[in-house]
């Protein structure tokens, strides 16, 4: 079988970064830029060209690769009539036109990354993995009998971390592309609206424009403001909910009323040297049977009895709502933050959350934790404004490209 690529139905920087010549080539891109299809399509293109050599393509976790690279990959075989088939215990697409094999990898474990050598290898969203996968991978492609040996790297920057010195990097054969989100005309104009609304001008240039820029330096919540966001709102009909923080100390619990699209802030509860228990015991005496909007690990840890967190609550007679697995920090920031510019939310009779508003830093790349006092209460409403307004709810909509 001949593999033909289409070259003439990419977008101009997926075509750039196409026929780079160099060993790394590396396309860093906002949102719905096209990153993670022109990956797979190359992924197919090296394996093809390097037959029956291995190859492997490598995600941040095992679960994004299914919703990621796996789907457009398969989806990408099935469109062309390319015959293949994908063994979900071992991570690999075998395909028979050709003879091909490629490993799918998870970057969460690079240690698991070790093995025999390899003709090729992609990364899909390596600026939110450790350097020592690009590391890892630079050490397997090596098979000698490789017809075109090659590393390409596909993500959204995050930072001014290990990708910013990758660029930078003048020791070795990259070239590099930047992709815009604006530029792909297959997605919605209204979804490329609600980027440029939802995000501060820093997170537009990294998240939109695909530009190194630095979001982990100052205040976290910096569009906070006590002159625009604390007062008393008037919320007669809004329904009532709470966001928590589960810890020792200080277990956290953020009172709020809300509507589809604002949120009012109007009391905290801070228990110190408590279990959730006595949370759930002093949530219960002023306002029972609301809905609870927790740290979704609460689902399995225990910080009061053999009893996950989540069921104690739920005992109290309050419904608990959380996803399977907390979001990113950056992204639960984005979400308060957007609230806060937009003027969507306020604060009244909540003096630790407010502090935390006007305190927190960031430090690392983090959430500067140091100070045992300080956090709690913005990771508690954090949580519930993740569940109630998530920063992607849009994007896990839109098709890749």
């Amino acid at each position: 079988m001949k593999f033909k690529i289409r070259q003439d139905k990419m977008l101009s920087h997926q075509l750039q970064w196409w026929n780079l010549p160099n060993r790394y080539r590396l396309m860093v891109g906002g949102y719905g830029s096209g990153k993670t299809y022109i990956g797979a399509l190359r992924s197919i293109f090296l394996s093809y060209i390097n037959k029956p050599l291995p190859g492997m393509y490598v995600s941040p976790t095992h679960g994004l690769a299914q919703k990621t690279i796996i789907l457009t990959l398969k989806e990408i075989f099935r469109r062309s009539d390319i015959d293949f088939t994908f063994n979900q215990n071992k991570g690999e697409f075998r395909i028979h036109n050709w003879d091909g094999l490629i490993w799918i990898g998870s970057g969460d474990k690079p240690d698991s990354l070790r093995g025999p050598n390899l003709a090729w290898a992609g990364i899909d969203e390596p600026f939110i993995q450790k350097r020592e996968v690009f590391e890892q991978m630079t050490a397997r492609v090596r098979h000698p009998g490789a017809t075109q040996s090659e590393i390409f790297l596909t993500g959204t920057p995050e930072e001014l971390n290990w990708g910013y010195q990758l660029v930078n990097d003048s020791k070795l054969d990259i070239g590099t592309v930047n992709a815009s989100t604006l530029d792909n005309p297959h997605l919605p104009q209204d979804y490329k609206d609600s980027l440029l609304a939802a995000y501060s001008q820093e997170q537009i240039d990294a998240y939109v424009y695909g530009k190194f820029v630095n979001l982990t330096q100052g205040r976290v919540y910096k569009d906070f403001s006590r002159d625009k966001h604390v007062m008393k709102r008037e919320t007669e009909g809004w329904e009532i909910a709470a966001g928590q923080d589960y810890n020792v100390d200080a277990n956290t619990v953020c009172i709020f009323a809300y509507t589809s699209k604002e949120i009012a802030v109007f009391d905290e509860i801070r228990l110190k040297n408590s279990g959730t228990y006595d949370m759930a015991e002093a949530l219960k005496e002023k306002y029972p049977g609301i809905k609870v909007m927790p740290d979704s690990t609460g689902s399995a840890r225990k910080t009061s009895s053999s009893q996950s967190d989540h069921d104690i609550m739920r005992q109290a007679g309050f419904q608990v709502l959380a996803p399977r697995k907390n979001p990113p920090v950056r992204d639960r920031v984005n979400a308060v933050n957007r609230l806060l510019r937009e003027e969507r939310i306020t604060f009244t009779n909540c003096p630790n959350l407010i502090m935390d508003m006007e305190r927190n830093v960031w430090r690392n790349g983090d959430i500067d934790k140091r100070d045992p006092e300080q956090s709690h209460a913005s990771d508690a409403i954090g949580y519930a404004i993740n569940w109630l307004f998530p920063i992607h709810e849009r994007i896990a909509k839109v098709k890749q490209w």
